[in-house]
């Protein structure tokens, strides 16, 4: 299997073990093993596709496979959220209350187009990363989907490991919205996302600007233009994300740093080259 199938189907059934450890009701337990169960026959049927499909058709699914697990694994987490931790929720909003002040002496003001600017970009945060992976295949480095996927959701995962451990509110529930921001399509539209789709709670650190970033320095690594441009993206997800109430502002922090930590390990040789390139080994003989 390749790096990013042992990661997804691995932590997809560590979060399916510990539903039956932690003091869950059976009907959550039941819906994260569902969930896990889903990944491994994913996966599974992935590898199989080396049996039916032209090799470079199997890995072509592959290298996609992950976009649509991704998110499993955020909402096995959200059946650990019971309701808020109070202690830790006065903890975030206290932080959160300091940073933005520490911000506000910079004399940083979001008008009307900043704040449309930012509910636009921070619905990017849902296709950045199939958006990273097709930058890949465009430019013909379809090989380096396995190091771009390592990137990316080892930070994410660590990321929804952490979350259960920091039961909170996202800062929106907490704050009164103002009515200009409120009624804006594209505020309305990513509310309408989360209420639907989201786990109702924050994923502590932000799983959204961990991943972004992780794609973003892979592509600064092998498409140096696409990565700036995605990084510019990233910065503003990140600052939507506290400006509209999605995250705290140290969720955001701490996201960013776990990813540039990891990246780091990785740009620096510390994590082995070989954990990452099976995928384009195989891609290279089938070819």
């Amino acid at each position: 299997m390749r790096t990013s199938e042992w990661i997804q189907a691995g932590f997809a059934t560590i979060l399916a073990v510990a539903a039956w450890i932690f003091p869950l009701t059976t009907r959550r337990r039941s819906m994260i093993t569902l969930l896990g169960g889903c990944v491994l026959v994913a996966v599974v049927l992935a590898r199989l596709s080396e049996y039916i499909l032209a090799p470079v058709q199997a890995s072509i699914l592959r290298d996609w496979l992950p976009v649509p697990l991704t998110l499993v694994p955020y909402w096995q987490t959200g059946q650990f959220f019971t309701g808020p931790d109070k202690r830790i929720q006065a903890w975030l909003v206290e932080t959160d209350r300091w940073l933005l002040h520490f911000v506000s002496r910079t004399g940083w003001r979001f008008g009307g187009f900043a704040r449309l600017s930012m509910e636009l970009a921070y619905m990017l945060c849902y296709p950045l990363e199939p958006l990273g992976l097709a930058m890949l295949y465009i430019a013909g480095l379809r090989q380096y989907a396995s190091t771009y996927w390592f990137l990316v959701l080892v930070p994410t995962y660590l990321c929804y490991a952490i979350t259960p451990f920091v039961p909170a509110l996202p800062p929106r529930y907490l704050r009164s919205e103002r009515t200009g921001s409120s009624s804006m399509k594209s505020r309305v539209f990513n509310l309408w996302i989360l209420r639907h789709g989201s786990i109702q709670a924050i994923s502590f650190p932000s799983a959204h600007v961990a991943s972004a970033l992780g794609a973003s320095l892979v592509l600064a690594y092998y498409l140096p233009v696409a990565g700036i441009i995605f990084l510019v993206l990233t910065f503003w997800i990140a600052v939507a994300a506290v400006a509209g109430g999605y995250h705290y502002a140290i969720d955001v922090l701490l996201g960013a740093v776990l990813t540039l930590c990891i990246c780091a390990a990785w740009y620096a040789h510390l994590i082995p080259s070989t954990l990452i390139t099976a995928a384009a080994i195989a891609l290279a003989r089938a070819l």
